[in-house]
């Protein structure tokens, strides 16, 4: 009971901590990334006081990381791609063009920095910290549908609040929580994330505001339906994809 205690409260203070300093500690960009940059050192203390290997111990591991890295970026970034050049086809946007100047790189810069850590973050969080402080106490499907369910609840409550966006984010639950379980390596999961993050952006800019990304773009509109049917498909397709990938990959480290 005493280490069931000591993980939940572990948990809710590095979720806490992640969400304090990405949504209220934004008055100054320089001051709100030397806060999260200390997520680190935070988590790595809080996995150390709940027996494991300090940030290794939660799935930020070394072994092979570029290439689970690479991989899944791919995955993310091309499945989310093909995802909006099918909304743009469907007329629920058109781009018209893309940005010039330093406006562009100043976008760029921001997404990549800003979404790099997010994902990393909620990844070490929602799954690395999560499943190995689990594991060995409750069967491992048990844990991964608790991974899931949390991951949805925390991406549902930073975005729309509604029943679709509830099960979008427990169907892309699943790529990332099977390729954490597969490999061990956070890297697996984070890739993925990033990837899609930075297709996102590149539209939405970090902001998520329409056309705050690098492209100039006009509004559009869409049939419900339609839009509903290309964004559960997107996230059904990046799990395809992942399961024939991540399928036959051995564990760097157990979880």
């Amino acid at each position: 009971m005493k280490r069931f205690i000591t993980g939940l409260f572990s948990f809710i203070i590095l979720d806490l901590y992640f969400n304090i300093t990405t949504h209220f500690i934004n008055f100054n960009i320089f001051i709100q990334l030397i806060s999260i940059l200390l997520f680190f050192p935070l988590a790595s203390l809080i996995a150390k006081l709940n027996g494991l290997q300090g940030l290794r111990g939660i799935g930020m591991v070394r072994e092979k990381w570029p290439k689970f890295f690479a991989a899944s970026f791919l995955i993310g970034f091309g499945s989310w791609a093909l995802m909006y050049f099918s909304y743009d086809i469907a007329g629920k946007f058109n781009i018209i063009g893309i940005k010039t100047g330093f406006e562009v790189w100043w976008v760029i810069g921001q997404i990549i920095v800003g979404f790099f850590l997010g994902s990393l973050i909620n990844d070490l969080v929602t799954r690395g910290f999560v499943i190995n402080v689990l594991k060995g106490k409750i069967p491992p499907l048990a844990i991964a549908a608790i991974s899931i369910l949390i991951y949805a609840l925390d991406d549902f409550w930073n975005g729309d609040l509604s029943i679709l966006n509830f099960i979008f984010s427990v169907v892309l639950g699943f790529s990332l929580t099977y390729a954490f379980f597969k490999t061990g390596s956070i890297w697996a999961s984070t890739g993925i994330h990033f990837g899609l993050n930075m297709a996102y952006g590149m539209l939405f800019g970090l902001s998520g505001g329409f056309g705050d990304g690098i492209f100039l773009m006009t509004k559009g509109s869409i049939h419900p339906f339609l839009n509903t049917t290309i964004l559960l498909m997107a996230a059904a397709f990046v799990f395809v994809i992942v399961f024939l990938y991540y399928r036959d990959k051995q564990r760097v480290i157990s979880v």
